[in-house]
C-alpha cells in the first residue's frame, strides 16, 4: 500500500515537469506569414507594382 501510495504521489508531482514540451523555442525563425507581410510591406512603402514587385518579392521572400 505504502509502495502505490508513493508511486501515485510521484507521478503527481511529476507531471507538470513532463507536460511543457509543447513549448516553442525563443529563437524560432520568421514564419513565412509574417515574412510575407514584412516584404508586402516593404514593397508598398517602395511603390512598387506588376513585374518590378513580383521580382522584389520573390527576392525578400528568400532572403530572409
Amino acid at each position: 500500500m505504502k509502495t502505490t501510495l508513493a508511486a501515485v504521489l510521484m507521478g503527481i508531482a511529476l507531471w507538470p515537469v513532463t507536460g511543457t514540451a509543447t513549448e516553442k523555442p525563443a529563437a524560432d525563425p520568421p514564419s513565412q506569414q509574417s515574412r510575407m507581410k514584412t516584404c508586402n510591406a516593404e514593397a508598398k512603402a517602395k511603390s512598387l507594382k506588376g513585374e518590378e514587385r513580383k521580382a522584389f518579392m520573390s527576392q525578400c521572400l528568400k532572403s530572409k
